[in-house]
């Protein structure tokens, strides 16, 4: 048996703007707006935007956010000037993990082998950008659906679908999510039958095994995969936009030598 642990931390020594931050994460992403942020100091590509203090159940006329209809999000304003703008944005996460273990165990019983092959990560956020992609589409996830506001009083957490509006999918804290995972990613048993026999027929091994990757995934994300990568963009690492899922293989097998 073996067994890893990986403690990641980084931080950005400088970036060719000087002071100035260098954000990313756009092409579709969050309306078009840049959703990481990368800043002497601090951890490559963090996720920026506005912190969601919960759902607005009526029209705004006034206030920090006069424009905002019912089942939009409410922002918290953060410096206290009674105006939401990018001056209230703040860092809503890390998609750099912070921990990635792993755990490798193979043993024999008699005629019996068995090899386990575990992997995770932890301490780490993923930008679940599929949900802002769906506005205007008409085309949510049913754990979105069900749970959306739609009407007074009905959510708090969950903003309106508002299909003919893109007011709701500026980078916020609701679309941050943790992308830790815990996966089996291979699992296999064989069994070797003993050689007195086998002989006689000309064989001289004979072993028959199972087995499966991806058979076990642990994770609380609401997306498909916690897996996401950086799409090619080291600056954005950790956004979703349409990850495909992870699939299980399960295998036969036989192992004959003569």
């Amino acid at each position: 048996m073996s067994a890893n642990l990986g403690i990641n931390t980084n931080e950005v020594l400088s970036v060719q703007s000087g002071q100035n931050p260098v954000y990313s994460g756009g092409n579709g992403i969050a309306n078009g707006a840049l959703a990481t942020r990368t800043v002497a100091g601090q951890p490559i590509g963090e996720f920026y935007g506005y912190k969601v203090a919960g759902i607005f159940q009526q029209d705004q006329t006034s206030g920090p956010q006069p424009t905002a209809k019912a089942g939009d999000f409410q922002y918290v304003d953060v410096n206290h000037d009674g105006v939401i703008d990018t001056r209230d944005r703040v860092v809503l996460g890390n998609p750099n993990p912070k921990y990635n273990y792993g755990i490798n165990t193979n043993f024999t019983y008699k005629q019996f082998d068995f090899e386990l092959d575990m992997q995770g990560v932890a301490d780490v956020s993923i930008y679940n950008a599929n949900i802002a992609y769906r506005y205007g589409n008409e085309n949510f996830t049913q754990d979105f659906y069900t749970h959306r506001w739609h009407g007074a009083g009905t959510s708090n957490t969950y903003p309106s679908v508002n299909v003919g509006s893109n007011a709701n999918a500026a980078p916020n804290s609701f679309y941050v999510e943790s992308g830790a995972y815990f996966r089996v990613r291979n699992a296999q048993l064989g069994y070797t039958f003993p050689s007195e026999g086998l002989k006689k027929i000309g064989i001289q091994k004979l072993r028959v095994f199972a087995n499966a990757q991806n058979a076990l995934n642990i994770f609380g994300y609401k997306g498909f995969n916690p897996e996401v990568g950086n799409s090619g963009n080291v600056l954005g690492q950790g956004l979703d936009a349409n990850v495909y899922p992870l699939y299980a293989t399960y295998n036969f097998g036989v192992n004959l030598t003569f």
